[in-house]
């Protein structure tokens, strides 16, 4: 996907991007072996190819993805999904009514789950050791709520690594609304015992717990967990469909996905 991406070159909007792949230049490699573009002047497109071949000389470091993504924006990093997937942590957090008040930050590789509670393990140590060596974070509403209130909680504990965020991939997509209620258009499901949990369920789940309810805490970190452990099949499902819809124009995304998952 990444290098059929043109959307992070100067003057280049989807539109412009469209026009690129209808006149067959697909790839980076077909830009820049190109002599003439239709609608695109010799200093444009000479202009282009010095990008293209930055990036070809940066991408696969860790500062020149980190970069590329930051360029690509909250609406196109998901372009970079394949190159960036090598180490990825998922993550969700928990607070009280009060947001800086964080009570369980749940992070996964994508197989093992772990939760950080407060006042038992949660420090900025703990959580750099979970995130360490990740090559990408992936939350659902992180980059207003998740990981602001961490960087001002923990200063230091967040890599400087690309953060792709699901609920603005999902919205470009066409799906809207809460990580629970997008689970249920796409038939992702939870447990049982937390599918009717919510938000504010879990600042109550909280206070119980710190009331001296023991399996209050218990569901919580179960709630938590399904947040944390979705969000990987959620990017599965999303991103294809929607680089199939971008790229070729097809129906409509959830009608994309739903002919996936059924299939």
């Amino acid at each position: 996907m990444l290098t059929e991406t043109f959307i992070f070159l100067p003057g280049v909007n989807e539109k412009t991007e469209r026009h690129l792949w209808r006149s067959g230049i697909t790839t980076w490699d077909h830009l820049l072996e190109a002599t003439a573009i239709p609608g695109v002047s010799r200093e444009r497109l000479s202009f282009w190819k010095l990008r293209i071949r930055q990036m070809l000389e940066h991408r696969m470091t860790p500062e020149g993805m980190y970069a590329l993504v930051r360029h690509l924006g909250t609406r196109h990093a998901w372009r970079a999904t394949r190159e960036i997937l090598s180490e990825p942590r998922f993550l969700d957090i928990e607070t009280t009514e009060y947001r800086n008040d964080v009570t369980i930050v749940g992070v996964s590789d994508g197989e093992c789950y772990a939760a950080l509670i407060k006042g038992r393990t949660l420090d900025a140590v703990s959580l750099g050791r979970l995130l360490a060596g990740a090559s990408c974070i992936i939350t659902f509403n992180g980059s207003s709520f998740d990981l602001p209130i961490l960087e001002r909680r923990f200063p230091g504990a967040i890599p400087p690594v690309p953060h792709l965020d699901l609920r603005h991939i999902c919205a470009h997509a066409g799906l809207r609304g809460g990580l629970k209620a997008i689970e249920e258009q796409l038939m992702i499901r939870r447990a049982d015992t937390v599918r009717e949990v919510d938000g504010t369920d879990a600042i109550l789940l909280w206070h119980r717990h710190v009331l001296g309810d023991r399996d209050a805490l218990e569901k919580l970190v179960d709630y938590n967990a399904a947040d944390v452990l979705n969000l990987a099949p959620l990017l599965e499902l999303v991103v294809p469909a929607l680089w199939k819809q971008v790229r070729h124009e097809d129906a409509p995304l959830g009608e994309t996905i739903a002919a996936e998952t059924f299939k």
